[in-house]
């Protein structure tokens, strides 16, 4: 469970270890940073409310409450008032999520409205990630191989979320659902690039050991569509492989 815990307020630790001077690869591994904490604030308020799994986990809670915070602090210190705009828009519909049940006591006592206070949170993720990807494809000369790991990470990112919506019923974000050909193909260049990247040296194949491992452990979740759902888990797995890789990308600027 330690763990588990780590990836609360790990992303917290990748900002601080983020290089000072304004390079192109800092400023490449700031939006990074907002990439992935936006993955992960809309996947753990999905976790935090989906009756298919374990709701109300304190530790969810606090991962988006936190990494709001995370995302409204880089934003500013890059300058990008676009994402700053889309971030209150964000937090207004987190907010608002306060008119759901916040305990399984107040869940039996009533009917919860998810399309109305969650669609919400969901819509504006997916601009914001829009944004953040404008923005990094902006980068001019963005190294090769931080990019690739920044990629590989977005992409287990996007397939994170996608399985929390898909878990999730009577939310009705279905233009949001994945297909099933999408996720074999976005899970395939993910094992693709796990291992062209780890054959490149023994140092990225020593720092994609642990979340390569992470996400081969998850993946069969991600093709069950119609059985036993696992959000907590999926999101605690692949939300480590995620932060992992970023770290592995913030080691290559040192």
């Amino acid at each position: 469970m330690k763990g588990f815990k780590w990836v609360a307020w790990g992303f917290a630790l990748l900002v601080a270890m983020l290089p000072a001077h304004a390079t192109q690869a800092s400023s490449a591994q700031a939006i990074q940073e907002m990439r992935s904490l936006g993955f992960s604030v809309c996947a753990n308020i999905l976790v935090y409310f989906n009756e298919n799994g374990s709701p109300y986990e304190l530790r969810n809670k606090q991962a988006y409450l936190q990494g709001m915070t995370r995302l409204q602090s880089l934003a500013a210190s890059q300058r990008l008032e676009d994402v700053s705009a889309e971030l209150s828009r964000l937090q207004s519909s987190v907010a608002d999520t306060a008119e759901l049940p916040q305990s399984e006591v107040e869940l039996r006592r009533t009917s919860p409205g998810y399309t109305r206070w969650l669609l919400p949170v969901v819509d504006s993720h997916a601009r914001l990630q829009e944004l953040l990807d404008a923005h990094y494809r902006r980068i001019d000369n963005a190294e090769e191989l931080q990019s690739s790991l920044h990629a590989l990470s977005r992409d287990i990112g996007q397939l994170l979320l996608g399985y929390q919506i898909v878990s999730f019923s009577r939310l009705g974000a279905e233009q949001w659902v994945m297909s099933a050909q999408q996720v074999l193909d976005q899970d395939q260049r993910v094992l693709d690039n796990f291992t062209r990247l780890s054959a490149l040296s023994p140092e990225l194949d020593r720092a994609l050991t642990d979340p390569a491992r992470q996400y081969i452990f998850s993946r069969q979740q991600l093709f069950n569509q119609a059985g036993r759902w696992m959000p907590n888990a999926v999101e605690r797995y692949l939300g480590m492989a995620m932060l992992k890789i970023d770290q592995a990308a913030i080691e290559l600027t040192k």
